[in-house]
């Protein structure tokens, strides 16, 4: 059954760019006041905006990326993410080289196992029945999709579940499962060599793949006429309100993301905020999760900060929030609707899917597998491998019962 689509009210495009100054100053004047008592929130809140915004001018999805190279045999965003775990990886590398943030001590260096193997899998089946990822899902909130609202309550299920649920997998599988720095056992100048080298042949596979050769998409042109037409392309894009391409968008995400490391010590991340803020409605409930695994013996992972102080949930805060401005900004904002019921009820179990999974294997696509995978720890790239099983069979999945 089809719902009623949403007329566009009060935000109307005429409007909307003043409205996006207003979003913009408010909230800056907000964060100014959260660094009196949080600074930890303040930065996650001011980079978490950046991100937002990034992410809706690019439209860049890490759902995509694991989802269209099976669905509809397109590997523009998957490369585009390869690009991304590259430059950002190089950047905390240097950051830890020059005497800035410790990569072994700040890095989202978590156990590597059957939990995230089979959280992997559950992740990659649930973003392609959510039909976005954790972040894409923060950003299309701050769009005005109505679906990822939906989306983003069964991750507070999903993701107060995992943690309740982490009673069992903790004493069972994660703390028998090994940490694993990679530098530690290969030497700084192996690492980067040989992420530079599977990073490199994985992105001509993939050109492989979707193209059948990759003569013409490694031949580069370098005339006065491109060079003059790539730099037009890039001007009009941060200047002039077009969309950003997904490469632009890798390349700003990357610098947000090292320059965040830098200044807090830590790479970005999305649901261990979110599973704090489940954390305190689940409170609201009368449940106890103060007693669960997650937050009784995991806390010390992110931060000794529980709850609605915790500095991640005010990343994700910033994330939709940013998405916000940058929509009203670019006259881009309106409510949109589910097409149908089908697709609410999908959302709501891909969310928390999603919300699960992410407490199990210990981190999202964002934290988990980005943030892993440039922190030089082997389950980002476990997580990453297991994510593409799930989005394969849950493309399947969406073919059959879902199209």
């Amino acid at each position: 059954m089809a719902l009623p689509v949403a007329a566009d009210k009060g935000f109307g495009k005429t409007r909307q760019i003043y409205w996006g100054l207003l979003v913009f100053v408010f909230y800056y004047l907000l964060i100014l006041r959260l660094a009196d008592y949080n600074r930890e929130a303040f930065l996650t809140a001011l980079f978490g905006f950046a991100f937002g915004y990034i992410l809706q001018r690019s439209r860049f999805c890490f759902a995509a990326g694991f989802r269209d190279i099976f669905m509809i045999r397109n590997t523009i965003v998957t490369r585009a993410i390869l690009l991304l775990l590259l430059l950002t990886s190089i950047g905390f590398f240097l950051v830890n080289q020059m005497g800035g943030s410790d990569i072994s001590a700040g890095g989202i260096i978590y156990p590597v196992g059957l939990h995230t193997v089979f959280g992997g899998v559950i992740f990659g089946f649930g973003l392609v029945i959510a039909g976005n990822c954790v972040s894409g899902c923060l950003m299309r909130m701050g769009e005005g999709y109505l679906m990822q609202w939906f989306t983003f309550i069964g991750l507070m299920v999903g993701s107060a579940l995992g943690a309740w649920n982490l009673g069992w997998w903790g004493p069972q599988v994660i703390e028998h499962s090994p940490q694993v720095f990679i530098p530690d056992h290969l030497g700084w100048f192996t690492t980067i060599t040989v992420y530079i080298a599977v990073i490199a042949v994985i992105y001509c596979l993939l050109l492989w793949y979707e193209r059948g050769t990759i003569k013409s998409a490694l031949s580069l042109s370098f005339s006065g006429a491109s060079l003059y037409s790539s730099i037009k392309l890039m001007g009009q894009m941060l200047f002039a309100g077009r969309n950003w391409s997904y490469i632009l968008g890798a390349v700003a995400l990357s610098l947000t993301n090292i320059l965040i490391f830098y200044f807090w010590g830590r790479p970005g991340a999305i649901t261990g905020g979110l599973t704090h803020l489940a954390g305190w409605l689940s409170c609201r409930v009368g449940f106890l999760p103060c007693d669960w695994y997650y937050f009784n013996k995991l806390i010390y992972l992110e931060s000794r900060r529980i709850f609605l102080e915790h500095p991640l949930l005010y990343m994700s805060a910033g994330i939709v929030l940013g998405s916000f401005f940058a929509s009203l900004l670019h006259r881009e904002f309106r409510i949109r609707q589910p097409k149908s019921y089908k697709f609410v009820i999908s959302a709501l179990v891909g969310g928390t899917l999603l919300g699960y999974s992410s407490r199990v294997a210990m981190g999202c696509n964002f934290g988990g597998f980005w943030g892993g995978v440039s922190s030089f720890s082997l389950h980002g790239w476990v997580f990453g491998i297991f994510i593409f099983l799930g989005a394969y069979l849950g493309g399947k999945f969406f073919m059959r019962y879902l199209v």
